[in-house]
């Protein structure tokens, strides 16, 4: 459980709400970068009373005063996941601050979870991030009525942040009874019967199951269900499947990326642009060296995060991403950088017998197409099992009620195989078949990724 906030954290948190809900509004490209580049020599001097990173920067010869701005952030060393990982727990807090944090897991979904500390200031301040990103909808915290379908387990980064952390400090003074909270592997047809008597303005969750609910409501679930538009956060929207939710339910559907170490990193605005949190997000792109990336080259995420007294996270790929970043400022008025595209996994992609590499996004486009182009929602589930550079397998799940609607199941397959030959090239052993169980990554049953590659992709990004 969240340790009970401290009058000061309140007052902090109180006396930044409306600063950090309107910076970005308020600020031209110039006013954030140099709001930035203070944040961000505080945030280093911070960083250089954590033994990892103490450690890290003396042996690269580097001290908080040789870092006056952003543009200095490449004189600081790379943190890998790996340094998390051999570093817990007393490497990545201060001494002495073990009881003004608390610890948090990720996901998993980059192999094993990690873990760090969260302080309760970087806990509400992460949501403030949120709710000025929600706020471009029309969003109110405390009044919209929202349901938010994640992963609310203990110790995950979700339930800090709301389950424990914020809600039992506002609940004095807020019902918060305009929340709804929805764990992600719940059952969906009980799911969408909840979501339904809640009637909510606003949807917010994992791909996978807003997809199903445009599903189940095409079956007769959900009638009252009418949000003013959904948020999709956590994964791969393809754009087929992002037009049938907002055809089913005529409701935009935006996009919101971030993580779990990260917290909110960028929003999809009304002009379709991907904005970055640029006054508490920098990102860089690097290649398998660590090479630093032009703007539109595509290449791995490097992050860095300017709050929380708990772990730091500057300069790290722990996050395992592959991101093209874009030059240019958005015609919405918003002058924050932007991110042309995630691509997603570093570990989802697949890679071919000539060496080339595709991305997961292009991937996860593929299923979409094919159910668009023959009118037809027969995939429950979907996996793609890479074995070898030549030999790729892709798993299907056949929804039962669709089987017989619309074409054939095998013309459906037939379709398929022709679109990801036309993504694999002639070399790879390409088989389309039918399962009931997909396969699970390491013998885990609570874990079956959309992709799963047998052979080390990181060898060729």
């Amino acid at each position: 459980m969240c340790p009970q906030f401290k009058p000061f954290i309140l007052a902090k948190i109180i006396g930044d709400y409306l600063p950090d809900i309107c910076r970005l509004e308020k600020y031209d490209s110039f006013r954030i970068k140099k709001y930035r580049d203070l944040v961000f020599r505080k945030f280093i001097k911070y960083a250089y009373t954590v033994p990892l990173y103490k450690k890290k920067y003396k042996d690269a010869g580097i001290h908080p005063e040789d870092i006056r701005g952003i543009d200095d952030i490449e004189k600081l060393p790379i943190i890998r996941r790996e340094d998390l990982l051999n570093n817990f727990p007393a490497g990545l807090i201060p001494p002495g601050s073990e009881k003004s944090v608390v610890s948090v897991n990720t996901s998993g979904s980059t192999r094993n979870p990690v873990s760090y500390y969260i302080d309760q200031y970087g806990t509400m301040k992460t949501l403030i991030i949120y709710v000025r990103e929600l706020r471009r909808y029309g969003f109110r915290w405390n009044k919209s009525r929202i349901s938010m379908i994640a992963n609310f387990y203990s110790q995950t980064g979700p339930t800090r942040y709301f389950d424990t952390g914020a809600m039992p400090t506002l609940k004095p003074f807020f019902s918060l009874n305009n929340f709804q909270l929805l764990n992600a592997d719940d059952d969906l047809k009980d799911m969408i019967n909840r979501i339904d008597k809640f009637k909510p303005e606003f949807i917010a969750g994992f791909p996978g199951p807003l997809r199903h609910l445009a599903l189940l409501r095409n079956k007769g679930y959900g009638k009252n269900i009418k949000p003013k538009c959904f948020i999709s956060s956590g994964g791969l929207l393809d754009k087929y499947v992002k037009k049938d939710i907002e055809e089913t339910f005529g409701a935009r559907v935006f996009n919101l990326y971030g993580a779990t170490e990260s917290g909110p990193i960028s929003f999809e605005c009304e002009e379709g642009s991907f904005h970055i949190n640029s006054d508490f997000i920098y990102l860089e792109t690097v290649d398998s060296a660590g090479t630093e990336l032009s703007k539109g080259k595509s290449g791995r995420l490097v992050l860095t995060r300017f709050y929380g007294k708990g772990t730091p996270f500057i300069r790290y790929t722990g996050m395992g991403d592959i991101i093209k970043l874009k030059d240019g400022i958005c015609n919405c008025g918003l002058e924050t950088e932007l991110i042309e595209k995630v691509h997603g996994r570093i570990k989802e992609s697949i890679v071919l017998p000539d060496k080339k590499v595709i991305f997961p996004d292009a991937l996860a486009n593929v299923p979409g197409k094919v159910m668009h182009m023959l009118k037809t929602e027969k995939i429950n589930r979907i996996q793609i099992v890479q074995n070898s550079l030549n030999k790729i397998e892709v798993l299907v799940i056949i929804d039962e009620d669709k089987r017989k609607v619309g074409a054939s199941v095998e013309t459906f397959f037939n379709q398929l195989k022709t679109e990801y030959r036309e993504l694999f090239g002639s070399e790879v052993e390409l088989e389309v078949k039918e399962v009931t169980k997909l396969i699970s990554e390491e013998g885990r049953e609570d874990s079956t990724p959309g992709i799963l590659s047998k052979i080390d992709v990181n060898k060729y990004i």
